[in-house]
C-alpha cells in the first residue's frame, strides 16, 4: 500500500487548488483488479473507491465533474515508486444517490502520454 498526497489544478480557473489524500491498495487478483485508490475527498465530495476500468470513453449520458477534472499532481508519502506523479484528469459522473455523485468514470493522461481509466463508487 502506499500513500499520495493529491492536488488539484481545475479546469474552472487554474487558481483554485483542491488537496486530499489518497490510498493505492494492491492485491494478488489478477490484473485489471490488482489495484484500487481510495480518495478521501472531503465532507462534501466523500469517500471515493476507484478500480481499473476496461470502458474505454465516458458514455454518453456522463457530466463532466468539472470541479474534480484538471492538473493533478500525486506526490507518494512512503518512498515506494516514483516520489511524484503529474497528470491531466478527466471526471465524469455517471449516477447520482441523494443528490450526490455515487457512481464516476475517470480518464488519466499521464505526462509520458500513458492512459490509465477508473470507475469509482462513493463509499463513505
Amino acid at each position: 500500500m502506499t500513500i499520495e498526497n493529491c492536488t488539484l489544478e481545475s479546469f474552472i480557473d487554474g487558481k483554485r487548488k483542491k488537496r486530499w489524500p489518497c490510498w493505492t491498495v494492491r492485491t494478488d487478483a489478477s490484473r485489471p483488479l490488482h489495484k484500487y485508490l481510495i480518495c478521501d475527498l472531503g465532507k462534501e465530495d466523500g469517500i471515493i473507491l476507484w478500480k481499473k476500468s476496461t470502458i474505454k470513453f465516458a458514455p454518453k449520458n456522463a457530466k463532466l465533474w468539472i470541479e474534480r477534472s484538471g492538473l493533478e499532481e500525486m506526490e507518494n508519502l512512503t518512498g515506494k515508486g516514483p516520489e511524484r506523479f503529474i497528470y491531466s484528469m478527466l471526471v465524469y459522473i455517471l449516477e447520482y444517490k441523494n443528490k450526490k455523485p455515487s457512481k464516476l468514470y475517470l480518464i488519466e493522461r499521464m505526462r509520458d502520454a500513458q492512459i490509465f481509466r477508473y470507475e469509482g463508487f462513493r463509499v463513505g
